[in-house]
């Protein structure tokens, strides 16, 4: 299953590993411990969205409540937590259209795979990789008065919106016809950007490249989908990986080509919230630029704030390597390599969130996931060469003998950090006991790059049975942190 390539697969759909198998919308104020009206031009945070109804799995009857949403990628399921003041869990829903008794998802094409979420007003939608089959992916939108009535921690049942073959209940999908089309990002006009990944995550090579597709939520037809090529004429995006928006009115997208070991950027169109989503596509540009090539991971980029990403690559034999990109694709500097004493060893990095945006003479801090051989989360310092400057203290809780950082989401105050930990060792197997965190953030040192982590909660402790699949924890790669009914 893994491939001749560092940091390919993480299993059997887009969950990562790392060698020692041989695998989420708006820029904050300069303070970020100030609140924020909660957009984020990453996609680990959801928004304000309205209170919806007063009981059920996405309810807020005394707004704002804040809940985490949780991609089990390899488990087939999506768990909802609050985090609004002390953690519990508000619920699950089952994902596992092509169901698979034994809970391992690994025989033939069992695996479904949520991946990619957004919460709006009216809906979570949630790319799901492997339905109808492990090469055609689809997006299905849960209305969320259909969870209206779900007691707290109860299932949200497949039986409840599919029947067979098709759905029901209010729920829609759209199928995409597409491989791995699961990276999602909401335009503030409505309309749903979709980063096609567009390779088997099996193969030895991703040759092929990515797309962006533009769908109306409003228009869930396939012939309706806009679609742009990243097949550039310069540098191809092959294997596009993490997909951001670059500002808040989302005019560029950021995307982390790994199998072309480059960066993308694409430019929206003028009026393209008006647009019809063909129209949309068709008037969309991107640029490349290449970066460090040799069996590198180049999966993961994050905004700086100030138009500016950062770009992160790894493999298990040397200290990564981060760059600053500008928005026209330019590089900025040199790449950062270099590790503080105490970090010597670190190899392995994943996802990086932004903590502080650049401005006002400072510069950007992003966090970032580390997994082997140093399990952690580390601090990232911006500038034309970023660099890691420390190390997160706190996190004790994450059991670093089985499990190492993998996908982050900050809320929209950036004083809160959610963390998706889960085995390192050929996950599709191991026994499930994957964590997801939930910790307040220290930030009084951030300029000397010291931060704590505090009250800090793992919301999946005490779940584990082994003979039940429904509490496994193997691969929770994917965040969103929305708040309900807030202003």
């Amino acid at each position: 299953m893994a491939s001749s390539r560092a940091l390919r697969v993480r299993g059997l759909g887009l969950a990562l590993c790392s060698m020692s198998l041989v695998s989420s919308n708006g820029c904050l104020e300069d303070n970020p411990t100030e609140p924020t009206s909660g957009s984020d031009t990453d996609d680990t945070t959801g928004g304000d969205t309205t209170a919806g109804p007063e009981d059920g799995l996405l309810a807020c009857a005394t707004p704002p409540c804040t809940v985490l949403v949780v991609s089990q990628t390899l488990d087939d399921r999506i768990d909802i937590y609050d985090v609004t003041a002390a953690p519990y869990l508000r619920g699950r829903i089952g994902t596992d259209l092509k169901p698979d008794p034994s809970g391992e998802q690994t025989e033939g094409n069992r695996l479904d795979e949520p991946y990619g979420l957004l919460l709006d007003d009216g809906h979570l939608w949630a790319a799901i990789g492997h339905y109808p089959d492990t090469d055609r992916g689809s997006l299905v939108g849960f209305p969320r008065s259909a969870f209206a009535g779900l007691g707290q921690g109860e299932l949200f049942s497949e039986d409840r919106y599919f029947d067979t073959d098709k759905f029901i209940g209010g729920v829609q999908a759209l199928p995409f016809g597409r491989q791995e089309a699961i990276f999602l990002l909401q335009h503030p006009g409505g309309k749903i950007l979709v980063g096609v990944f567009a390779n088997d995550l099996r193969a030895a090579s991703w040759p092929d490249p990515s797309e962006v597709l533009v769908v109306d939520p409003n228009d869930l037809r396939p012939e309706a989908i806009g679609a742009f090529s990243l097949d550039l004429d310069t540098n191809p995006c092959n294997g596009g990986w993490k997909f951001v928006g670059l500002d808040d009115d989302l005019s560029r997208v950021g995307v982390a080509c790994d199998g072309s070991e480059s960066v993308a950027v694409v430019t929206l169109p003028d009026g393209f919230a008006d647009l019809a989503p063909v129209d949309a596509a068709a008037g969309m540009s991107a640029c490349s630029t290449p970066l460090s090539s040799g069996n590198l991971s180049t999966q993961f980029v994050a905004p700086d704030g100030a138009g500016n990403l950062l770009a992160v690559q790894s493999q298990i034999l040397e200290p990564p390597k981060l760059w600053s990109i500008n928005g026209n694709c330019g590089v900025n500097g040199a790449p950062g390599s270099e590790l503080p004493a105490e970090l010597a060893t670190v190899r392995v990095v994943r996802e990086p969130v932004l903590l502080r945006p650049a401005g006002g003479g400072k510069p950007a801090m992003w966090l970032l996931a580390s997994e082997t051989p140093v399990p952690g989360i580390l601090i990232v310092r911006g500038g034309a060469t970023p660099a890691v400057c420390g190390q997160v203290d706190g996190l004790d809780a994450i059991e670093t003998a089985e499990n190492a950082p993998f996908a982050l989401a900050l809320d929209a105050t950036r004083t809160h950090l959610a963390i998706g930990a889960g085995p390192v060792s050929n996950p599709p197997f191991a026994a499930g006991r994957g964590q997801v965190l939930w910790a307040g953030l220290d930030l009084a040192d951030l300029d000397s790059c010291a931060v704590a982590a505090t009250d800090v909660v793992d919301l999946t402790e005490g779940a584990y049975q082994a003979a039940d699949p429904r509490t496994w924890v193997r691969a929770p790669n994917m965040l969103l942190v929305a708040e309900l009914g807030g202003s």
